[in-house]
């Protein structure tokens, strides 16, 4: 009965200390869906238009968004999750951040719960509290884009490759599963990632942590996840595939792009992402990887340190370093985006290595001095942001400035027909036809057409960097109609009526 007390104890205390953090992190990754005012720009608007043809039209996606310089596409997973809360707030792209948020604390809370399942429970607090107070990742629960679910993803695929160093070979299917559905958010990141699995795959083979059987079923798991590109590509003359090919064989494009810029490019991209991982890495980055190495030495040295778990930190620690070989061979620019799941394996690196020195007398002082100083930066930076985002009205940017030039539009024409034609730097007017569709259609019951004539209202979001460019839209794509009135928003948006006798 005591030792039942005592387990119940334990118990309660982790959920405690589980439901601290999550809350912790989820401060200041509430900002946009406290304010309602959330960025809502060119992508966002493809994202909802496509997600709408899903819903509402019932077209099925085959593809995803175009990437590759418009060689190929991703898969379209993104839009199919998307479609959730797109159905749940019928439409209402604040659905959408409400979502963001949920897979930003369900990150948290996952990589507590599998991290105590792999190491234990002071390894795993630890770990989620990184994950709670990094910066980069925070940042993933403020707007809607879907490289931002890798983090989520990357919180599994660790769990799964460690069940794999367990030797349970089974595992190896949802690993390169999980590979898989990542090339729905962001292609590189799955496409690296199941690169660097072949890579030390003949580690699963001379350890025995895989047969050929699980490697083969491995694969195949890999090649459901893009069906729906294979049917695409079957249909349109393979353009997937010769977009990836073209990607690696353009030699005259990619002979301009000089090789030591390239590396250069990969090293700065590799180094903000680490930096963008913790508070104050910029700063303490010298400091943080002395501790790291100190820590993996001795970590390694310690027998009393299971083989399993040293094979999983193993593999965390030297990702960036093969995953940063696999890119040199990537014959053009990378971006940051590409390697969001090193922030969660740092978060997991640096977890079992703090909680682990902690345990030695003379390196308790630095590792708790790190705590305090992410946790004071965390607190410091999280006051900013309601200070100065919460009330950020975001200009043209963000949702309020849109909706309140849509709603000037709508009260002006007071119900009368009108048409309405919008310029944007984009040029495309997704966000834009998605918003008079949502939320012009529910509010007024109408959608204004396209067409110069009678009362017809022009929208321009002026580009910041050439602020005088929706003239030359004026001079030559607009043209006719009477000017009745120019009105300019604080916003930056300007909105002029005109009437067109024709």
């Amino acid at each position: 009965m005591r030792k039942i007390f005592k387990e119940f104890i334990k118990e309660k205390n982790f959920t405690f200390f589980l439901l601290a953090i999550v809350i912790l992190g989820s401060i200041p990754r509430s900002i946009e869906v406290i304010s309602g005012n959330y960025l809502f720009g060119f992508d966002q608007g493809v994202f909802f238009q496509a997600v709408k043809e899903i819903v509402v039209n019932h077209k099925p996606a085959l593809i995803g968004t175009e990437v590759g310089g418009g060689g190929f596409f991703q898969g379209p997973g993104w839009y199919y999750l998307l479609s959730i809360p797109f159905y749940l707030w019928r439409g209402d792209p604040y659905g959408g951040m409400i979502f963001m948020l949920m897979m930003g604390i369900l990150t948290i809370t996952l990589s507590v719960l599998f991290g105590r399942k792999i190491f234990d429970t002071k390894t795993a607090l630890t770990i989620g509290f990184l994950i709670a107070v990094s910066p980069a990742i925070i940042a993933q629960s403020r707007f809607i884009w879907p490289p931002f679910a890798i983090s989520l993803l990357s919180v599994f695929f660790v769990f799964f490759l460690y069940k794999i160093f367990q030797g349970l070979g089974k595992f190896f299917i949802l690993v390169t599963f999980i590979a898989g559905l990542m090339f729905n958010f962001e292609t590189a990141t799955g496409a690296t990632l199941l690169l660097q699995l072949l890579i030390i795959s003949p580690l699963f083979f001379i350890k025995k942590m895989v047969s050929l059987k699980f490697f083969i079923l491995g694969l195949l798991s890999f090649l459901s996840t893009q069906i729906s590109l294979f049917i695409f590509d079957l249909r349109h003359n393979f353009i997937n595939v010769k977009g990836i090919i073209n990607l690696f064989s353009n030699n005259e494009k990619n002979s301009a792009i000089d090789k030591i810029d390239l590396i250069t490019n990969h090293v700065n991209v590799f180094r903000s992402n680490f930096l963008s991982s913790f508070q104050m890495a910029d700063l303490l980055w010298p400091f943080l990887l002395m501790v790291l190495a100190i820590g993996l030495v001795s970590y390694f040295k310690d027998k009393r340190n299971k083989k399993t778990k040293k094979w999983l930190v193993l593999y965390l620690a030297t990702s960036p370093l093969t995953l940063f070989i696999v890119f040199i061979f990537y014959p053009s620019i990378m971006w940051e985006w590409w390697i969001l799941e090193l922030m969660i394996f740092y978060c997991f690196l640096f977890g079992v290595i703090l909680t682990y020195l902690f345990r030695n007398k003379i390196m308790r002082f630095f590792v708790v001095s790190i705590y305090i100083i992410f946790f004071l930066s965390f607190v410091n930076k999280t006051i900013f942001f309601y200070k100065n985002d919460f009330n950020d009205f975001g200009g043209v940017h963000k949702i309020k400035g849109k909706i309140e030039a849509i709603d000037y539009i709508y009260k002006d024409a007071k119900e009368k027909e009108f048409g309405l034609l919008v310029f944007t730097p984009p040029i495309y007017t997704y966000a834009y036809d998605y918003l008079i569709w949502w939320y012009g259609n529910k509010n007024y019951n109408y959608v204004p057409h396209k067409e110069k004539r009678g009362i017809f209202y022009l929208l321009m979001e002026p580009d910041p960097s050439k602020l005088w460019s929706y003239k030359g839209w004026l001079e030559t794509v607009i043209k006719a109609g009477t000017i009745l009135e120019t009105k300019e928003f604080p916003s930056g948006f300007i909105v002029q009526k005109r009437v067109n006798a024709e």
